[in-house]
């Protein structure tokens, strides 16, 4: 099976401003909601519309967790689940470390819990996560349950094709510049 997350140049470029601005020494968060379509081995995810999480859509926001408000939660929820849209979400890594552009530990231990809430409340859509930073990003899709997820093929921005770099699943240590 292949999966692919398909955005155009403005939406990346405003998404990823917000993850990863000059200087930043917090983690930050956004979503995507996703129209889905699946054929032929193929899972595409393409973005339709997207949050930007503010400072006060947080209960925490350290250089090495976040967590997300009630009312945040509740109203990307909500907003998916009225647009009938898969959710991505994305957060940052803003340290420069070989291993940045992986999910943490506490990240995985946490999609324990989310993405199986997540596919209670948006029953029948995918679950879609990446992780961005200075090095590149990396991304996981849950497709057959919300326990296994699944690294993704690609991240097309237009016409440029954006290879994760695996290393959260033990795929090929890529590093992007």
């Amino acid at each position: 099976m292949q999966f692919f997350i398909d955005l155009t140049e403005k939406q990346h470029d405003v998404i990823w401003r917000h993850l990863l601005p000059e200087g930043a020494t917090q983690e930050s968060a956004a979503f995507i909601f996703a129209e889905f379509h699946e054929d032929n081995k193929t899972l595409l995810l393409k973005a339709q519309d997207y949050f930007l999480v503010e400072q006060d859509g947080f209960i925490a926001q350290y250089d090495d967790y976040i967590e997300l408000s009630d009312e945040s939660r509740i109203s990307i929820i909500k907003q998916a689940h009225q647009t009938n849209t898969a959710l991505i979400e994305l957060h940052s890594h803003p340290f420069d470390s070989p291993w940045s552009a992986a999910f943490s530990i506490a990240d995985m231990n946490g999609f324990e819990e989310t993405v199986p809430h997540m596919w209670w409340r948006l029953p029948g859509r995918p679950y879609a996560a990446i992780v961005v930073s200075p090095r590149g990003f990396d991304s996981l899709v849950w497709q057959k349950d919300p326990n296994s997820p699944e690294c993704l093929s690609a991240l097309r921005v237009d016409k440029k094709v954006l290879k994760p770099t695996g290393m959260t699943l033990g795929g090929k240590h890529v590093i992007s510049k």
